[in-house]
């Protein structure tokens, strides 16, 4: 379909990954089919989604939609140039209709689509793409998000604030935008189907000034190109979106979605049960194997591509400098254990930073596992025989019922060798800016992947150049920096693999972190759900879904 397009990583991507989802019986005319979705009858229009959400999104404008929740709402708010498959995470146009290369691979034209509209009914041009573009890469904007854009000429430029506009981004006519990066890179297209580079009207983002995309906003303001349009923000209660008629893809059926926002997921399966909900994406701990029970062919088992790991702030005490220290926990932390437990069988235990599933996954990477006799050598080499003199050190955390299970499972197996913790829950966006700021000593997080590529498990994770955005434990190697650059400039497939599997070894070798599970999710939907689809990006497209009567 695309000029060159079978040349491009994406492609490749998508031949190697798996979107699988283990779903059954979305309504009595349903049956279940390989991708994860149901097989059903002549769709129904009409009617309101109602999305059980465990925690609130953080914010929805473009720039800062760093966390699931907020890349869930702003994925039906705002098109890209590009999108993902959501069956087989395959680069596919979007606002761009096609794309071209140079013969050296460093410069792309996208050819825009005529009659693409934003949600107050203006056409999107050339000249709005570069704004919304420039506007992400700026300094004062300081998006955490910004990683798609890095390869583009000029964008340290306008990132460090010496200038305005990136020099590799220019309009050639109202259709046609020319992207210079400044060496070929392998995961740009795929990139761009984050919902960060999104386009959305920057007039209206003007007026609302700080109040921009936070439950301030407004239609009038926060006007995006999605098959959906922001219709209000309820802090700490809903977001509602309702379907664009005027979107230039394939028409949605409902008429509107409604994310309603919970604290703990025990709360959300409640309304569920009493019928207010259609869908939730987290069900509480304890409870997964009885919910599967109660809701035969209700339930989703999605395997993510996801890693979940403990990162240790490697510029504070103790973890700076001690890599002996990082290693004994690495070694008293049993996550098979706390699989069997507390997440009920639910998950596989991760190897590395990159997720089974995911291109450039070493199964063969080998991280400390479970050992408490190692563990307490590693203790002793790191100064603290037995635990002694280690001060306590603060372990923490976003809270969910779930996540606080699986931290005190942790706090009791570190006591068994001698380290003593202090657990610290804190809601999302208090939590997010902590681990920016670097406030935090230890701490739990999961990454889940902003687009199907190693380098963004990778790269994203361990650079230096994401300190305060992404690279929480402050991990820096100059050696891991340069095959960075390789990987994404190698086009060779397996050559490239062969980049990263050294740049993992050489990441766990350091052990920034301990990377504990490859998530797998328990998530619950109604009997009247049909064309429901979620991605091993574990997004779920309302473009498709439609509810019967």
């Amino acid at each position: 379909m695309l000029r060159n397009h079978k040349k491009t990583w994406s492609l490749v991507i998508a031949t190697m990954l798996s979107a699988t989802l283990i779903l059954s019986g979305c309504g009595q005319t349903a049956a279940p089919t390989k991708e994860g979705t149901t097989a059903t009858s002549k769709p129904v229009d009409g009617g309101t989604f109602r999305f059980g959400m465990i925690s609130s999104p953080s914010n929805l404008e473009p720039a800062f939609l760093e966390e699931n929740n907020g890349i869930e709402i702003g994925k039906e708010l705002y098109d890209g140039l590009v999108r993902y498959d959501p069956k087989t995470l395959e680069t596919k146009p979007a606002i761009a209709e096609k794309w071209d290369y140079s013969a050296d691979k460093k410069v792309i034209t996208f050819h825009i689509r005529k009659g693409v509209k934003f949600h107050d009914g203006t056409e999107v041009k050339a000249q709005d793409i570069l704004d919304d573009w420039n506007r992400l890469a700026a300094k004062d904007t300081a998006s955490p998000v910004s990683f798609p854009l890095e390869p583009i000429v000029g964008f340290k430029e306008v990132n460090s604030g010496a200038a305005k506009t990136m020099t590799g981004l220019k309009k050639i006519d109202d259709y046609t935008v020319e992207v210079t990066l400044g060496e070929p890179n392998a995961a740009f297209i795929t990139s761009l189907g984050h919902p960060a580079v999104g386009i959305y009207k920057i007039a209206g983002a003007a007026k609302a000034g700080k109040d921009f995309g936070t439950p301030a906003s407004t239609p009038e303001t926060l006007i995006g190109t999605g098959a959906f349009k922001f219709v209000k923000w309820n802090a700490d209660q809903d977001v509602t979106i309702t379907k664009f008629n005027d979107y230039y893809g394939n028409k949605v059926h409902v008429d509107q979605v409604v994310y309603k926002i919970y604290k703990e997921e025990s709360t959300a399966l409640n309304d569920f049960r009493a019928g207010n909900l259609d869908y939730v994406d987290r069900m509480p701990p304890g409870q997964q194997q009885a919910i599967i029970k109660e809701f035969p062919g209700q339930t989703i088992k999605n395997v993510a591509l996801t890693t979940e790991y403990i990162g240790f702030n490697l510029n504070k005490a103790p973890f700076k400098d001690n890599l002996n220290l990082r290693k004994a926990i690495a070694y008293a932390i049993d996550t098979q254990s706390v699989i069997d437990t507390v997440r009920e069988g639910i998950s596989t235990p991760a190897n590395g930073p990159v997720p089974a599933g995911m291109p450039g996954y070493d199964k063969e990477l080998k991280a400390p596992t479970y050992d408490k006799a190692k563990a307490k050598e590693y203790l002793a080499k790191a100064g603290y025989p037995d635990g002694k003199g280690l001060p306590v050190i603060q372990y923490s955390y976003n809270f969910t019922q779930l996540n606080q299970k699986v931290a005190e499972a942790f706090q009791g197996q570190l006591k068994e060798v001698g380290i003593q913790t202090e657990l610290k829950n804190l809601e999302w966006g208090s939590y997010i800016k902590a681990l920016q700021s670097g406030d935090s000593q230890m701490f739990r997080l999961a990454w889940g992947a902003d687009y199907p590529d190693p380098d963004d498990f990778l790269r994203i994770l361990y650079s230096k150049s994401q300190w305060g955005a992404n690279n929480d434990t402050f991990y820096s190697n100059p050696e891991v920096e340069a095959l960075f650059t390789q990987g994404l400039t190698e086009t060779d497939t397996a050559k490239r693999m062969a980049i990263y599997k050294t740049i993992q070894e050489k990441v766990v070798a350091e052990q920034p972190a301990v990377w504990a599970f490859n998530t797998t999710y328990l998530e619950l939907f109604g009997k009247n759900v049909h064309d429901f689809t979620v991605s091993a990006l574990d997004q779920k497209d309302m473009r498709t879904v439609w509810l019967s009567k």
